[in-house]
């Protein structure tokens, strides 16, 4: 069987909250490895949420202090012939005034991947791992990805890397740049977009990919029964993501405000920097709304929450996604979903489990969308949440995909064999 070794590069999981939906992934693919090395940047030794570790895992923290050290010893790597090829890259497709921008990321991202891929190689040794026999996989498209893409070149060993939202598109940036992506792509034995969009973008942006990119959807495991039917006329509406701006939940709030239904209740989970701001916007804003802002929660309880509570609809109001794992886990309880048309969303929200609306859509717009909703029949309703979870089941069930993907690790071989 190839790669008997998985070594997975992270940066939270399963040290803090962060990462959740890797264990879903974990509990798939670390049975079809005889050991998995969990590589994290976190050090974090707090509330864990109950996270879960394969029993054939052993977690390595690495020190990103250690990995930023000695930037100016790095001088000489500027003249490598990678780093003037990606400085050239970025000088055409940039205007002059990100290229002293462009010019700082690309320094710390080769001196990050550089450590980085010495330390990997010092891991390798100290492990007795056979590299021929082993899956390096980063679970992002950053700095680790390029360590990764170095490593390969070097060794020739099987390197993976996943693509979601912000380190597969650059316009979510300022500048909009993202490193050393022609390098990373054409030198990984294959990317991982987590979706269609994701691959598209790749393509353009580089000037195509060939067969280095392939997409392999994420997925939820959720064993619970979703909730068809109604037992009470409370309007529950939920949201759930990080606290931050491309999340705009601000924009949730002002559709809110605009509902005439008095008997509404919105939960969101989730935690970031803007909740503060966002607590005293909801004050000031929802008087006519029951509102709970639940911070970072263990993912079991937001199924449960879901399975236990009719909720009638899950919003989502991104500037930017890859496909989120917090709609599948909306799809998979049978929750109809208003999200934007942003990223790889249009895969998993349609007209027949929800409603898409544009990215740069009227809030009115979507508390109409919301009421129109809310005044379909019984049977309407039930037939959306019907379909959501049918949809859950046909693209987002994480032991299928999860195995498939697996089996896409397990097939790559690396350029020794």
């Amino acid at each position: 069987m190839a790669g008997k070794t998985l070594i997975l590069l992270c940066d939270n999981y399963p040290l803090s909250a962060r990462e959740f939906f890797i264990d879903d992934e974990m509990r798939v693919i670390a049975p079809q490895f005889e050991k998995v090395i969990i590589y994290t940047a976190s050090t974090d030794t707090g509330e864990r949420l109950n996270r879960f570790v394969p029993d054939n895992a052993e977690v390595v923290p690495f020190s990103t202090q250690k990995l930023e050290a000695g930037k100016l010893k790095s001088i000489f790597r500027i003249f490598r012939p990678m780093f003037l090829r990606e400085l050239a890259f970025a000088f055409r497709k940039l205007p002059v005034r990100y290229w002293v921008s462009a010019f700082k990321i690309m320094y710390v991202d080769i001196h990050r991947a550089t450590n980085l891929k010495n330390d990997l190689l010092r891991l390798y040794a100290d492990s007795h791992i056979n590299l021929n026999d082993s899956v390096f996989y980063s679970y992002w498209h950053d700095y680790k990805a390029l360590a990764l893409a170095m490593l390969r070149c070097e060794r020739g060993c099987v390197c993976v890397a996943r693509a979601h939202g912000w380190d597969n598109f650059a316009n979510r940036h300022n500048p909009p740049y993202l490193p050393f992506k022609r390098f990373i792509l054409s030198n990984l034995s294959k990317t991982i977009s987590i979706s269609k969009a994701g691959k598209e973008y790749f393509e353009s942006y580089v000037g195509g990919c060939g067969d280095k990119v392939a997409v392999s959807f994420l997925g939820k495991i959720n064993n619970r029964q979703p909730l068809l039917a109604k037992s009470s006329d409370e309007i529950l509406i939920c949201s759930c993501s990080n606290l931050i701006p491309v999340k705009q939940v601000d924009r949730i709030i002002e559709v809110l405000s605009m509902l005439k239904n008095s008997n509404l209740h919105w939960v969101h989970f989730g935690d970031g920097p803007l909740r503060a701001e966002l607590e005293a916007m909801a004050q000031k804003m929802l008087s006519n709304v029951k509102y709970e802002f639940k911070g970072i929660v263990p993912n079991s309880e937001i199924l449960d929450f879901y399975a236990s509570r009719y909720v009638d609809l899950f919003i989502n109001l991104s500037s930017s996604e890859g496909i989120p794992v917090s709609i599948m886990e909306a799809l998979s309880a049978g929750i109809p979903v208003v999200a934007t048309n942003v990223g790889g969303t249009a895969e998993a929200v349609n007209n027949q489990n929800g409603f898409l609306i544009p990215a740069d859509f009227n809030s009115a717009d979507v508390a109409q969308t919301i009421t129109n909703y809310l005044n379909l029949n019984t049977a309407q309703q039930q037939q959306y949440r019907k379909n959501a979870c049918d949809f859950w089941k046909d693209n987002f069930e994480a032991e299928r995909n999860y195995g498939k993907f697996a089996e896409m690790l397990k097939g790559l071989k690396s350029e020794e064999n």
